[in-house]
């Protein structure tokens, strides 16, 4: 996991510098978009691994509603993490948006079967 964290960070970094080399002035904003999306993997790989505890002890119905207590959290903390960025920091969202798109493809590109 922490091999995907690191390639999103990187990303996150990568997509503030071309916006910096575009003329915007500030980069909090991409890496804004990158940590909320890091965050995300966080939440999926843990929600992932109690899914699989779950299995293990043929608990079939649990680990399906961890996965699925974990996809409403996972919104929930998108949509609050673009509010306070957006309304609380000011900060811009098109920077936020395209960095949090980029990791997140980031993240599919990346993963594995031993992801987790």
């Amino acid at each position: 996991m922490r091999r995907v964290i690191a390639f999103q960070g990187t990303i996150a970094l990568v997509t503030a510098l071309v916006f910096m080399y575009m003329g915007y002035q500030k980069i909090e904003s991409s890496l804004f978009g990158g940590v909320i999306s890091i965050l995300n993997t966080i939440l999926l790989a843990k929600s992932v691994e109690q899914a699989g505890e779950a299995a293990l002890e043929q608990n079939v119905s649990g680990g399906t509603l961890v996965l699925f207590k974990s996809l409403l959290i996972r919104i929930a903390l998108i949509l609050v993490g673009f509010y306070i960025g957006i309304v609380t920091l000011s900060l811009d969202a098109l920077q936020m948006l395209v960095a949090f798109a980029v990791t997140q493809i980031g993240y599919v590109f990346n993963k594995n079967k031993t992801i987790y």
